[in-house]
């Protein structure tokens, strides 16, 4: 193995895109190579190493579905169940679905449920809580059609995992999968960092100015992207992955189990970036993989993104080929372009500039979101204003799923609270004002459309995420209504 070349790779990948540090498992048969480049920490000398953890996000997913596999070998779940059996509480709002989704369709995502992300993101709901709240989720697309992906589905498989073992998910997956695999750094929450040290501060680029963020918890939905490790730990991982389920003589998971978490189950349709970043014509969802075509090769990887961290961990099994990269700047692009220039190398590709594709990519990127900027200000009424005082428009307003907002005033204007989140509006037109994005406050911009009724009284408000296309209706709450428990 060219250490020489891979140390290359990584630093400058690293250097390309401003990220404070990096680290890496390499695993090309027999063969084990790890590394750390840069810093924990900007601005500090304090040099990753392989021991060095990191949060890995939705890597967390192919735990899940090997912890699953393995409650499938004992027989206290199959893929075929029916999440009820398992988690009582949990319901689909549309009956079709409701009545013939299995835990294979949760963590395939192929329930046609949409994301919503802001449910559990730095949420102050529990699990059971988030749980209750799926039944009020409207279908996005209709069920086993479409590829959507979906975390707060593979929370319910942790759940599930939970029910069908007698222990948390936590619990489950440190004395079944990390310790046997001696991933002895590797962790469930971010509470547990402080008790063994060696670890990143997560970064993001705002304005084009790398800054520090915080560690974002991530407990509630701990099965689909809590888990922190580190490259000596993912190098094990990696390795199991592209066995036969067996771990030092010892049968952790079936082979065919195992296999079945690597075996396509839906269509992913590719989008431009992944055709251009991976030269992929075809990609489809296994159970917490993709399973995708690499310049002529067939891969099976998943990331991970979560506040401050990103994370890629591919596996090639027919070379014997696995890497685990991990990043402490928040950007999933910068991670593909080295994992691909590493594929590259380990697999004899012709190399080709990925970090060159990828700030192309950024730049088109860049210049569509200005595009679309442009074209909603050009949209935007000019002169108009609120048809009330603000003060008419303060007060609470509900959403089943969503639970209680609160609009109030601040500082001469109206500011929306929802969840754990704060966010000033700004008037846009008429009755339509729009979030001031001030990062971390607010995971992203948002629309509040306010509608009145039929003598003219404000009676509900439309929260609408114009990036993701979704919006929730709240009704305003009267006075004279009992006071609201979400």
């Amino acid at each position: 193995m060219d250490t020489t070349a891979i140390d290359a790779i990584l630093e400058k990948g690293r250097e390309a895109f401003d990220i404070p540090g990096t680290a890496v498992a390499v695993v090309r048969g027999d063969e084990t190579y790890l590394q750390g480049y840069g810093t924990k920490k900007l601005g500090k000398d304090d040099p990753v190493t392989a021991d060095t953890i990191f949060a890995v996000g939705s890597v967390t997913k192919a735990f899940t579905t090997t912890a699953m596999a393995m409650l499938v070998d004992e027989g206290k779940m199959s893929w075929d169940d029916h999440p009820r059996k398992h988690v009582p509480g949990f319901k689909l709002s549309d009956a079709l679905a409701d009545a013939n989704v299995n835990l294979r369709d949760l963590v395939a995502h192929r329930t046609g449920l949409a994301r919503h992300d802001c449910l559990w993101y730095n949420s102050r709901w529990t699990s059971e809580e988030l749980l209750a709240k799926i039944a009020f989720l409207a279908p996005a697309f209709s069920f086993r059609s479409t590829y959507q992906y979906n975390n707060l589905m593979y929370m319910v498989a942790g759940l599930a995992v939970e029910a069908a073992s007698g222990m948390t998910w936590d619990e489950f997956v440190r004395s079944r999968i990390f310790e046997p695999l001696g991933m002895t750094r590797s962790l469930t929450s971010v509470n547990q960092l402080g008790a063994v040290g060696d670890f990143c501060t997560p970064h993001e680029k705002h304005e084009d100015e790398v800054v520090i963020v915080p560690w974002t918890n991530l407990d509630a939905v701990g099965a689909c992207g809590s888990i922190n490790s580190c490259a000596r730990d993912l190098a094990n991982w990696v390795r199991f992955q592209l066995g036969d389920g067996t771990w030092e003589g010892r049968q952790l998971v079936s082979k065919s189990n195992l296999d079945e978490t690597h075996s396509p189950h839906i269509v992913v349709p590719v989008d431009e970036a992944s055709r251009d970043l991976a030269e992929t014509t075809i990609t489809s969802y296994c159970l917490g993989w993709n399973l995708l075509n690499y310049r002529e090769r067939t891969i099976i990887a998943h990331g991970g993104a979560i506040d401050g961290f990103n994370a890629s961990v591919a596996l090639v099994p027919k070379a014997g080929v696995g890497v685990a990269i991990l990043s402490n700047l928040a950007n999933d692009m910068t991670v593909w372009a080295m994992r691909n220039a590493l594929l590259d190398h380990l697999l004899g590709l012709p190399p080709k500039d990925w970090n060159a594709e990828i700030k192309a990519i950024h730049a088109r990127n860049r210049e569509k979101a200005d595009r679309e900027k442009r074209e909603r200000a050009e949209k935007r009424a000019a002169g108009t204003r609120p048809s009330h005082e603000l003060s008419a428009y303060v007060g609470e307003y509900s959403d089943d799923a969503y639970g209680t907002a609160t609009v109030g005033l601040d500082d001469g204007g109206l500011c929306f609270a929802w969840n754990n989140h704060t966010v000033k509006l700004e008037h846009w037109h008429f009755d339509t004002f729009a979030g001031k994005y001030e990062p971390p406050d607010w995971p992203v911009p948002i629309e509040v459309l306010f509608s009145l009724d039929a003598d003219g009284t404000v009676s509900a408000l439309r929260l609408i995420w114009p990036e993701s296309g979704n919006d929730r209706l709240f009704v305003k709450r009267k006075t004279n209504d009992a006071p609201s428990q979400g």
